[in-house]
């Protein structure tokens, strides 16, 4: 016969109204239906479940994404028109670039717009290929950084020093100042060159804009800086650069002149157009695309290090972790797009006017509104913001060169009297202006790189006198060079490094954490000045890695010892050691020979 099942009560758990559970299981259910949102894995990534969470992101950022839209509409424009193109290809790429960054971006604080530094490349690739080759171009830069990505050489650049970065953003202030100056003296030289140098120095160049420019207008440009700078003081959420748009729109349209954005780009417009397979100059075959492929590789190369760096600035602005298989994934996709869709090369550049960027969520969604506000203001009443005269421009830039450097890093440097941090920075940011910011950040690496291996070229040991029942140290090393002068006459425990056979005197040389080619050098230094004693016990016991440069370097003051008659042992040793030292041929044989002489771990 079946037995009633008895439901247990627990005494302990408040009783639930029936109100109570109905909203309960209301809510399950409404948490266990599934966002429309969320059924789209990007919509999804930028954390819209639903209308609501999609409204706040709005509200937060579409001051932020406006006023980046304003501040790099010049750069854009002008990437375009100093390919040798037009501006309107400039401002395509600039809204394909926004538009990938809010869905793909891995970094706080990073907007694309079109590569400056590659304006010159286009102009060239045009030369020799035609226009229609840069679109193919830009498409093999994203296939090459994708590529790139996969062996995620891209993780090197946590280990640049922050004064490296520093230096960078530095030069880079610096050219954006000295490129865009001229719209500060209502000229604009370097903005319709289409790629042709047009001075053959800065002094000579500054003359000319003093000698033809206007000085009210140069005035008026620092006016507008100032008015940057000052309201961000005082209130710093509050969009001062698009106040001063819609001011330079008022002034455009009421009191229009001639130095204007019009005058320099003409009228733009956003064009889309498929990426064509022949033109006047151009044939798509093999050969054309090899040399093509040639061609994008080192300039795939400069985008993708210009792109980790402004991720990596980001990270020490805010003290955010960047991801950076994200970053590559997005510069790929975004030159991959463009290139599609007939664009020019892009990247990433620090935001330089930051409003109220704190999530990667606000950074995608500004981004995004960014790629509208381009499609709103310089596509659809593009009419009207190409009339902004160009002191206001020119003010905005100004203030842009500006935003560069992260100022709070000097705080903290002078904070701690690093003054010698500053002397780098400068040193780096003055190679930035005269070889480009790219050059210099890699010398700045690979000088941080050089001390870095003269800082872990120390040979750390200690060496200890055995002596009947005593062991003494005689010196425990942690620098290049050592002396007499440096010797400690200390009791030391070196039990598991004692020979049981052995009743005499002897010397125990201890390898201290790595055993390198870089401080090999001066472990064999220390080696051939022990004391003159017949035995010496070389123990591995605390090696934690073991290059097969190191076992060269050794192999030949080891080999002398034992010509000079000597007798050697090697303690601390495990199978992998023994296996690594074997790639040898002096410790190959020595093992062979001499397996008396050889001491394990735990025997």
């Amino acid at each position: 016969m079946q037995q009633p099942q008895i439901e247990l009560i627990n005494l302990d758990k408040p009783k639930m109204s029936i109100a109570s559970a109905l909203l309960s299981k209301k809510s399950e259910k409404k948490n266990q239906r599934k966002s429309r949102f969320s059924r789209f894995s990007r919509i999804s990534k930028l954390s819209v479940h639903d209308l609501k969470t999609g409204l706040f992101y709005i509200r937060e950022s579409w001051r932020s994404g406006m006023a980046t839209t304003f501040l790099i509409m010049p750069f854009a424009l002008n990437a375009g028109n100093n390919s040798g193109l037009n501006a309107s290809i400039g401002l395509t790429s600039a809204f394909i670039g926004s538009f990938v960054n809010g869905l793909f971006s891995g970094s706080n604080h990073s907007i694309y717009v079109p590569n400056q530094m590659a304006a010159l490349f286009n102009y060239n690739i045009i030369e020799q290929y035609g226009v229609e080759a840069v679109p193919w171009v830009t498409l093999m830069i994203g296939i090459i950084i994708y590529i790139c990505g996969l062996f995620k050489w891209h993780h090197l650049i946590e280990f640049m020093p922050s004064y490296v970065i520093e230096g960078y953003f530095w030069g880079l202030g610096f050219l954006i100042i000295n490129n865009y100056i001229d719209y500060g003296f209502g000229l604009s030289d370097l903005q319709s060159n289409r790629g042709v140098q047009v001075y053959e120095d800065r002094f000579e160049m500054y003359k000319s804009y003093f000698q033809r420019g206007n000085l009210q207008h140069l005035c008026a440009t620092i006016g507008v800086f100032l008015f940057l700078y000052i309201g961000n003081k005082v209130h710093k959420p509050f969009p001062w650069v698009i106040v001063s748009t819609f001011i330079g729109i008022f002034i455009g349209q009421f009191y229009p002149n001639e130095r204007c954005l019009r005058s320099v780009y003409g009228d733009v417009t956003l064009t889309f157009n498929w990426i064509e397979t022949y033109g006047e100059i151009f044939q798509i075959d093999f050969k054309i695309l090899y040399k093509l492929f040639q061609e994008a590789i080192p300039m795939a190369l400069y985008i993708m290090t210009q792109n980790l760096i402004c991720a990596k600035g980001a990270e020490i602005l805010i003290n955010v972790k960047c991801d950076y298989d994200q970053e590559i994934e997005c510069v790929s996709v975004c030159n991959i797009l463009s290139g599609l869709l007939g664009g020019i090369p892009c990247n990433a550049q620090q935001r330089l006017y930051v409003l109220n960027i704190k999530v990667k969520e606000v950074n995608r969604w500004s981004s995004i509104l960014n790629s509208f506000s381009i499609l709103i203001f310089y596509g659809l009443l593009g009419k009207y913001f190409m009339e902004i005269p160009l002191f206001i421009i020119g003010g905005q830039v100004l203030y842009s060169g500006y935003q560069c450097p992260t100022w709070s890093f000097y705080d903290r440097v002078l904070a701690t009297r690093r003054y010698r941090t500053i002397l780098k920075v400068v040193a780096l940011a003055t190679l930035s202006v005269y070889y480009g910011p790219i050059p210099a950040s890699l010398i700045g690496s690979l000088y941080a790189l050089l001390k870095f291996a003269e800082t872990m070229s120390a040979a750390a040991s200690e060496i200890v006198l055995k002596q009947g029942v005593q062991s003494v140290k005689l010196r425990h090393s942690m620098t290049r060079q050592q002396d007499g002068e440096d010797e400690q006459r200390v009791q030391v425990d070196v039990e598991n490094d004692l020979l049981d056979d052995i009743n005499t005197e002897y010397i125990i040389y201890r390898f201290n954490g790595s055993l390198n080619y870089i401080n090999a050098k001066n472990h064999v230094e220390q080696i051939k000045r022990l004391p003159e004693i017949d035995t010496i016990v070389f123990s591995f016991r605390y090696v934690s890695v073991l290059d097969e440069q190191a076992l060269d370097r050794l192999s030949v003051i080891m080999d002398n010892l034992l010509k000079s008659g000597r007798e050697l042992y090697f303690t601390g040793l495990h199978e992998q050691m023994i296996e690594q030292m074997k790639f040898n041929q002096f410790f190959k044989d020595f093992i062979e020979i001499k397996s008396q002489n050889l001491k394990f771990l735990g025997k």
